[in-house]
């Protein structure tokens, strides 16, 4: 009995033990240098900020502000992912369905003086099927977008990055 005792207690400690030591194991954390990126021009201001699931980027917070009375046009069909400056294709964001990412979507029209706010989701990185689907973490490098915006009659195409790195937590 006594015996027995003994071995459960030990078992008992080589688990606290097991369990201590592959909760102090390191976990891959990505990191945006910096931590954002912006552009302002006399019509516009633009903002991304990258997006952590589980401590790893996947996708951007996008802002962007009309800084004129007149209507602004977000051209979706012309806003790319970018991976170390190469255009990796399209975003998935509110409303566009897993299996219709890649189709071509309706732009945007941000009113005078109004800010529009998005979560977007590079396309290339989103791997599954139509009823379930995860978003795929940046590899460590140079990410972001590059956005078309239309206003007062003129077309812009702008581009911003941040640098991605992983390290351990």
């Amino acid at each position: 009995m006594i015996r027995k005792m003994k071995r459960n207690l030990i078992n008992f400690i080589i688990f606290i033990l097991s369990g201590l030591i592959i909760s102090c194991g390191s976990k891959l954390v990505s990191r945006s240098t910096p931590l954002y990126s912006n552009l302002e021009t006399d019509l516009y201001y633009i903002s991304i900020t990258p997006l952590s699931i589980y401590d790893r980027h996947c996708g951007f917070r996008l802002i962007v502000k009309n800084k004129t009375p007149n209507n602004l046009l977000v051209d979706w069909n012309n806003a790319f992912y970018t991976e170390d400056g190469v255009r990796q294709g399209g975003f998935m964001y509110d409303g566009i369905e897993f299996e219709y990412r890649n189709n071509p979507v309706t732009p945007v029209t941000v009113r005078g003086w109004d800010i529009y706010i998005k979560t977007i989701w590079p396309s290339v990185l989103a791997e599954g099927t139509r009823d379930q689907w995860t978003q795929m973490p940046m590899k460590p490098g140079k990410h972001g977008v590059e956005i078309t915006l239309a206003v007062n009659g003129e077309v812009f195409q702008e581009k911003l990055d941040v640098e991605i790195s992983i390290e351990s937590k």
